[in-house]
């Protein structure tokens, strides 16, 4: 093939214009263009050029391999690169994701949320602002940015419309960054660099009954409700020896509520072993925590570990940014101590009978995700060694140590149940302090009063599940609830719109 109609052909086309990326635009018009004489092919090639512009493969990228940051989870990559308007000055980040593609927007978000120096805002499918803000380093990207291309080649108008695949370096950037622009002709002079980890060295909230302590205890005047249903897929009880799993409990253990039994009510996961927990009524984004996991910690500090993820249509799962400042100079082993003061957004923070909680406000921002939608909650046992073969990182890409190996039928991170704080309520509920309704004896055993009720008042009992199992209007004061036919456990006694929990024993 002659030279000049071999370079042609290698050339990509695309434009701010494109409603798709210009590879497709190549793959349809080669076939047809390679039957063409000279004449008519350079005369194509021209419009092309005009109506289109054309674009050629950048000169200073950044391989995949070369990035020191991954964030999100899932077995995809794509690389973000953003350049500022500073000499030298273009970091580059990876992102991980599930899925064949992923919105930029998405990739973008990631990151925001994993890496609290990153930030940027935008509207319309435009970037205004992309902001990073390191110590001493303060950079800033003003303006109608948005991705000037691909691998590459240009992007598609719209940073919340354009999608990427495995492998994708995706940049932003203008001009004045070390960009050369000629019709859309994008050459990066600037060399993209990995952006380093983070630093943390933030503590939390401690152990149980110590000051600040945010653990949720299973008989919490808050919980609405609990799990449902569960399914489990069990890990190993030693990953780095693959062979038997962990086989403790039973997928019905990690339902409704939770309790101070370090034995009953408990399922193993494994080493990385996963469950997922649905809801008859959907979790919703309220204020505070939304939801809680509970683990069956022996003593406060032999903690075992796990991510939390949550789904608001069973296929995209989003994880909550953990953070792990445990030291990883020495593995701890299995019985071994860790500080919960070091441990944040990983369930098993606390000691059996406490929950971590979750808010979902920090998750809002997904195109996928609807916070005030969440049907699934997913599991996923932390491998705590320090071998990265094995081993998972926390949001600022630290590995994360917690006891291992735990080799035993009961390896793994021990489920014992997962509560709703917000999403689940029979209706609206009035402060306590302000209700006339008394309900009585709590616990009961037998007969559950329900004094101070005005005839014809709607009367409703709930079980931990939020179903309804009881419902009548009171034509006594006080009414009578036979509760002998109901299995012992936390309810909710709902009488017009105020709502009171109980217990049957």
């Amino acid at each position: 093939m002659n030279q000049n109609i071999f370079y042609c052909l290698s050339l990509t086309f695309g434009s701010r214009l494109l409603t798709t990326d210009s590879c497709h635009y190549f793959r349809i018009f080669a076939p047809v263009l390679i039957t063409f004489d000279m004449k008519k092919l350079y005369y194509l090639l021209a419009i092309t050029f005009v109506c289109l512009g054309a674009s050629a493969q950048d000169d200073a990228t950044i391989s995949i391999n070369d990035v020191t940051y991954w964030v999100g989870q899932g077995p995809n990559r794509a690389v973000l690169a953003v350049n500022w308007a500073q000499p030298n000055t273009c970091y580059a980040w990876g992102v991980r994701f599930d899925g064949d593609s992923a919105l930029v927007a998405d990739l973008m978000r990631t990151v925001e949320i994993y890496d609290d120096r990153f930030s940027f805002s935008g509207s319309g499918g435009v970037v205004d602002a992309i902001d990073f803000h390191d110590g001493d380093i303060n950079l800033t990207l003003i303006g109608q940015w948005w991705m000037y291309n691909i691998n590459g080649h240009s992007a598609q108008w719209g940073y919340n419309s354009q999608y990427v695949h495995n492998g994708d370096v995706i940049k932003f950037g203008d001009e004045s960054c070390g960009i050369a622009d000629e019709d859309y002709n994008y050459t990066w002079t600037t060399p993209v660099a990995p952006v380093a980890l983070p630093v943390s060295t933030q503590q939390f909230d401690g152990e149980v009954g110590s000051a600040g302590c945010e653990a949720i205890y299973f008989d919490d005047p808050a919980i609405l409700g609990w799990a449902t249903t569960c399914v489990i897929n069990r890990g190993y009880q030693n990953i780095a020896s693959p062979g038997d799993t962990a086989y403790y409990g039973n997928a019905s253990d990690a339902i409704g509520p939770s309790s101070t039994s370090t034995t009953n009510g408990v399922v193993s996961l494994g080493d990385a072993g996963t469950a997922v927990l649905t809801f008859d009524v959907p979790i919703m984004n309220g204020q505070g925590y939304d939801f809680a996991v509970f683990e069956n910690a022996l003593n406060h500090t032999f903690l075992e570990l796990a991510f939390v993820e949550v789904s608001s249509d069973g296929v995209h799962y989003y994880r909550f940014p953990s953070v792990s400042n445990t030291q990883i100079d020495q593995q701890i082993g299995n019985g071994g101590a860790l500080d919960p003061r070091g441990v944040h957004n990983l369930a098993g923070k606390y000691i059996v009978g406490y929950g971590t909680p979750f808010d979902l406000e920090e998750l809002a921002g997904y195109s996928n995700l609807d916070i005030d939608n969440i049907t699934h909650i997913r599991i996923v046992d932390v491998v705590g060694s320090l071998d990265p073969q094995y081993g998972t990182a926390d949001k600022n890409g630290r590995i994360i140590n917690d006891p291992y190996p735990t080799p035993y039928w009961t390896g793994g991170f021990d489920l014992s149940g997962v509560c709703v704080m917000n999403g689940w309520s029979p209706s609206a509920v009035d402060d306590y302090a302000t209700n006339p309704i008394s309900v009585y004896p709590n616990p009961c055993t037998n007969t559950l009063y329900v004094g101070a009720t005005t005839p014809g008042t709607d009367i409703a009992l709930y079980n931990a599940f939020g179903q309804m199992v009881w419902g009548g209007i009171a034509d006594n004061d006080p009414m009578q609830l036979d509760m002998r036919a109901y299995p012992a456990g936390v309810y909710m006694v709902k009488v017009g719109t105020v709502c009171h929990k109980i217990i049957k024993q």
